[in-house]
């Protein structure tokens, strides 16, 4: 069976936790879809890092489409990079959108980066709800194209070799990642996702999570010393102190996810460095 595959109810059940209509596959309605999910689900390592812990085999760690729609449905969950984007693929897919899932590079880090690029009107277009873009960018080989919203710019420069250089502005890390503009296989990408929970995945060893708040996305990550919230927009960086005492009360009271969840992941974090 398919994990691409969501079935007519689970996709209404969707679009009702999105507060949407389902509609036909338009370029609005896209956008729509980018905006509803990007407020409600959360780029985050909470989920995954409580699940790894929970599994002995590394084969029963992926979290696919319907795992990730059931937690945000359920508590507010999210997921990394590879989780969500493919979980928002799967909604697009069964609406009636073209395109594909894509691996993507960040520096030296090879397909470390999920995205998706939506095919419409002959224009492809970049589509990524963990970085998170606020809508759907259009890139062309033949040009850079600048895209200008209230939060943020973003910059997409062709390099050749179906390779384009993903930048946002204004920001302290102009560079984002680096789109590999090729499609991957169902079966390739599954295996990447369960890959990521090897101990060699990302975001296994701490707490980060990144969300759209009042339409501007602000980041936690316990690596960050002293602890805080960080937010870039067009004024430049903002940032909000966070008492150790009441992280994991403060973080779930700002992004919506169960106190008890995000204390066992920090808690599962910190006894990973005392171990090492």
């Amino acid at each position: 069976m398919s994990h691409l595959k969501l079935d007519l109810v689970f996709v209404d059940d969707a679009l009702k936790f999105l507060q949407l209509r389902r509609q036909p596959p338009t370029f609005e309605y896209l956008n729509a879809l980018i905006g509803a999910f990007i407020q409600r689900v959360p780029w985050e390592s909470v989920t995954r890092i409580i699940k790894r812990d929970a599994m002995p085999e590394t084969a029963d760690c992926p979290r696919f489409p319907r795992e990730v729609w059931s937690d945000a449905m359920e508590f507010g969950g999210g997921g990394t990079c590879f989780e969500i984007n493919y979980a928002f693929f799967a909604l697009l897919s069964a609406l009636g959108y073209e395109g594909y899932i894509t691996l993507n590079d960040m520096n030296e880090a090879q397909a470390c980066h999920a995205a998706i690029v939506i095919l419409f009107n002959n224009q492809k277009y970049l589509v990524d709800v963990s970085a998170p873009f606020p809508r759907a960018l259009a890139f062309s080989s033949d040009a850079t194209i600048y895209h200008y919203t209230p939060w943020l710019n973003f910059i997409i420069r062709p390099e050749g070799g179906n390779r384009y250089v993903i930048e946002r502005t204004p920001h302290a890390r102009p560079y984002n990642f680096t789109l590999s503009d090729v499609s991957v296989s169902e079966k390739d990408f599954e295996a990447a996702i369960e890959a990521d929970y090897l101990p060699t995945g990302w975001f296994l060893n701490r707490v980060v999570i990144n969300k759209m708040l009042g339409g501007k996305a602000w980041l936690f990550n316990s690596d960050t010393q002293p602890y805080m919230l960080e937010m870039f927009d067009h004024d430049g960086k903002h940032e909000i102190p966070l008492n150790p005492e009441t992280l994991a009360q403060s973080l779930a009271d700002r992004f919506h996810i169960p106190a008890e969840k995000v204390s066992a992941a920090l808690s599962l974090v910190e006894t990973m460095k005392v171990t090492v």
